[in-house]
């Protein structure tokens, strides 16, 4: 048994998840995420699935619920349960190997996301003089709007964002954006 522990803020999208292989999955949406990407994908059977949305936008607000969410279920669940976390953001793996040293089964699944998408963005920055960037976060994501076609679809900004700053790319302070 299999129990996801979808981390939707930093993927944004279900398309390239089963959910069937799951007996539940708890979905984190960001306080900024209206909307659930199902993708494509008919499902037979209902999916038991728990919704989190959280309702504040601070830094790292989405781990600190999904990790809470974890130490809970994992009193509640069978000991042959597997958590998976569904996650592309590296900073669960201490957590990952801490559950494991206390006897459940665990680990993280990462989604891979279109190259030539991430790319087309990283050049639409790159190419430009840092001094002309985006220099706000709210100018940042406009850019990601216009150039990757995806205005009005605040998951997608928000997935394409948080790549940037997964990648080190960029780093945030406040409402600044820096970039490294």
């Amino acid at each position: 048994m299999k129990w996801a522990f979808i981390d939707y803020e930093n993927i944004g999208c279900l398309s390239k998840i089963d959910l069937s292989v799951y007996c539940k999955v708890v979905l984190f949406l960001g306080a900024k995420q209206p909307k659930i990407d199902l993708g494509e994908k008919k499902y037979d059977s209902p999916i038991d699935l728990v919704l989190v949305q959280l309702k504040a936008t601070q830094s790292n607000n989405l781990d600190f619920h999904l990790s809470y969410y974890l130490g809970k279920y994992d009193h509640q669940a069978p000991a042959n349960v597997t958590f998976d976390i569904i996650s592309n953001d590296n900073g669960f793996s201490p957590l990952i190997a801490h559950i494991k040293t206390n006897g459940r089964n665990c680990k993280q699944v990462k989604v891979n996301s279109a190259p030539s998408a991430k790319s087309k963005l990283i050049s639409s920055l790159t190419s430009k003089p840092k001094e002309k960037r985006p220099k706000k976060v709210s100018s940042l994501r406009n850019h990601i709007a216009a150039h990757m076609a995806v205005k009005g679809n605040e998951v997608a900004i928000q997935n394409y964002f948080n790549q940037l700053v997964n990648q080190k790319l960029i780093k945030v302070s406040g409402d600044d954006v820096v970039y490294i």
